[in-house]
């Protein structure tokens, strides 16, 4: 019995040491617990979130682009995408592999999918614009896909890609260096916004002259992730301000007009309103579709478009040069007549010009015979001009090109304009070690040699030889500066009105009277018709009868035609180059006719 009570003590004694063991245990656990829930409380519920929770950078939708009568050119729509997240516990190749087979992506698709698994990005959109069959296909299997999600989104949109791809340009995804570079030079310093799957910069025209307005300001978007990093809902969001809309100076019912009357030709059209420098339509051909640059181009619509001999990337309106030909006579005319030529003076054309050893060929063979100033210019002689270049100093024409526009960069909210060359002794020197000689002065005379314009400048010099010499620039963007203009530079023209009329005059019958070179395009409808000058620009300097076939085929002359209308009261000046069209009056001219005819009604009545 006493055996029995020892061994209750020493039991009773290990439950009590045991009981005080579990008491300091407990009591640590509560005093622990408590110090973590009460005064770290604050501390780990922001650690939990900040696992939970994720900032993410909402882009505004770009800014609209409109017509100068408020339709829409480039427009954002809603959209449907796949996207890959970078979780920790992401194994993206297996995620890949999975998508093409559930897709049945073929072995270049795939390539793609990893090409773009690359990018350094959190988050990455493998498919910008997803179709309703490949989403219910995702969706049918989303379990076998955990950092994979389909979201909502906005992208850029071109409703009339080819009518204006050359003056909007478009929108693409930046690249690492583009989104290293923009971060540094944003304010914010903001790296998550250039790698945001929305986020598109302008790469050309005026979404990249415009980049920064158009994209507005982002906005933050709270939400709820898993561990794979992918959103399960919207908790909070601070809402975005839209990017600025801009209106342009495009008729778009003229610029559509234009597209498709030249888009079997490679040629480029500008008209232009000759009093408030507005630019009606633009339009460069063959053109191309913007909307395949917003996603990432294919490789094989970016060989397509750079092997095409015709250059559809070319921006012809601007940054393409010519000879402007014939057209350029009529800077030679008035240089002549601002420095006392007589306008009556008659010339004969026998066909040639005869300098020193050289002879200089008229396009008539048989020639026009006798001719004053206006004839010449309705008759396009080149005897004549031949003849007052070398009866005076070729610098007194340089200088009324260049009032005029010529060799002159207008700024009309594009990149890659060019401004051409109206040369000199000067330019020659510097360029070829050589003296200016008459010889040069006779080939510019006629606007052949090394004279170079754009069709910009062209529209430009011939709006200016309508409304009075009055020197206008060119405008895109509309705004209330343009209205404002011809008024403002009416007390300064570039040259006398009694000169101008005389010019003028010429350009009228060149369309309306017999013998003009552009007699057959003329408009007949009284009060309607049109004035203009003829151009044919060499592309080589040999005559055609002197070329083999194929010579003849590959470096046929440009056509080139400038004019204005009505020519009674001007209102609208136009430039038409057809590449290889061989002559202004049957190639370039027509085009311009039926151009008036629409942008004054005619055609509707």
């Amino acid at each position: 019995m006493l055996r029995d009570v020892r061994k209750n003590k020493i039991f009773n004694r290990r439950i009590f040491i045991l009981g005080i063991g579990q008491s300091i245990l407990t009591s640590f656990l509560m005093l622990r617990l408590g110090y973590l829930q009460i005064w770290k409380h604050d501390q780990y519920s922001i650690q939990a979130d900040s696992n939970r929770i994720r900032a993410l950078i909402n882009p505004a939708p770009r800014g609209i682009v409109f017509d100068r009568y408020g339709l829409p050119l480039a427009r954002n729509e809603s959209n449907f995408r796949l996207l890959m997240y970078r979780g920790k516990k992401h194994n993206i190749n297996k995620t890949i592999d999975k998508l093409a087979e559930i897709l049945d992506l073929s072995p270049e698709q795939k390539q793609i999918f990893q090409n773009k698994a690359k990018l350094k990005k959190n988050v990455v959109s493998l498919i910008d614009n997803l179709g309703w069959d490949d989403l219910s296909r995702i969706e049918t299997n989303s379990h076998l896909l955990p950092a994979v999600s389909i979201e909502s989104g906005i992208i850029r949109k071109y409703p009339y890609p080819f009518e204006t791809a050359h003056f909007l340009g478009y929108v693409s995804l930046p690249s690492e260096k583009q989104i290293e570079k923009l971060s540094k030079d944003n304010e914010q310093n903001n790296k998550d916004l250039f790698m945001h799957p929305d986020f598109r910069i302008g790469s050309f025209g005026i979404e990249k002259t415009f980049d920064k307005p158009l994209q507005g300001q982002y906005g933050i978007k709270y939400v709820e992730v898993n561990v794979h990093e992918v959103p399960l809902k919207t908790l909070d969001y601070k809402q975005y301000s839209e990017g600025s809309r801009i209106n342009l100076t495009i008729d778009f019912n003229l610029q559509k007009f234009v597209t498709d009357r030249i888009k079997n030709d490679v040629a480029s059209v500008v008209a232009i309103d000759v009093k408030t420098g507005e630019i009606l339509a633009y339009a460069s051909s063959p053109s191309f579709d913007p909307n395949n640059f917003v996603e990432g181009v294919s490789k094989e619509y970016w060989q397509q478009l750079n092997s095409d001999p015709r250059k559809p990337l070319n921006n012809k309106p601007v940054s393409a040069l010519y000879p402007p030909g014939s057209t350029f006579k009529l800077m030679v005319a008035l240089a002549a007549l601002e420095n006392g030529y007589n306008p009556h003076n008659r010339v004969f054309c026998n066909g040639s010009y005869q300098l020193g050893k050289r002879t200089f060929h008229c396009w008539k063979e048989e020639g026009h015979g006798s001719l004053d100033l206006t004839d010449a210019i309705m008759h396009s002689c080149n005897t004549y001009f031949f003849t007052l270049a070398n009866q005076m100093n070729y610098d007194k024409i340089a200088n009324v090109a260049k009032r005029f526009g010529y060799g002159e960069k207008f700024d009309i909210s594009l990149s890659g304009i060019k401004s051409g060359l109206v040369p000199n002794e000067e330019w020659k020197m510097k360029a070829f070690k050589q003296p200016w000689v008459k010889g040069d002065s006779l080939n510019a005379a006629i606007g052949q040699g090394s004279v170079l314009a754009s069709p910009l400048q062209m529209a430009v010099v011939t709006a200016r030889l309508a409304n009075g010499g009055i020197p206008i620039k060119p405008y895109l963007i509309r705004n209330s500066n343009i209205f404002k203009q011809f008024d403002n530079l009416k007390s300064q023209p570039i040259i006398s009105s009694q000169y101008l009329k005389t010019v003028q005059e010429g350009m009228r019958r060149v369309i309306n009277q017999p013998g003009g070179t552009a007699y057959g395009k003329r408009i007949e409808i009284a009060g309607f018709e049109m004035a203009g000058k003829t151009g044919t620009s060499q592309v080589i300097s040999k005559r055609e009868k002197e070329m083999t076939k194929e010579e003849s085929k590959n470096n046929a002359n440009h056509a080139i035609f400038v004019g204005y209308a009505p020519v009674h009261d001007p209102k609208y000046a136009v430039s038409v180059v057809v590449e290889h069209g061989k002559s202004g009056s049957m190639a370039a001219a027509p085009i311009a006719k039926d151009i008036f005819m629409e942008v004054q009604g005619l055609n509707k009545s």
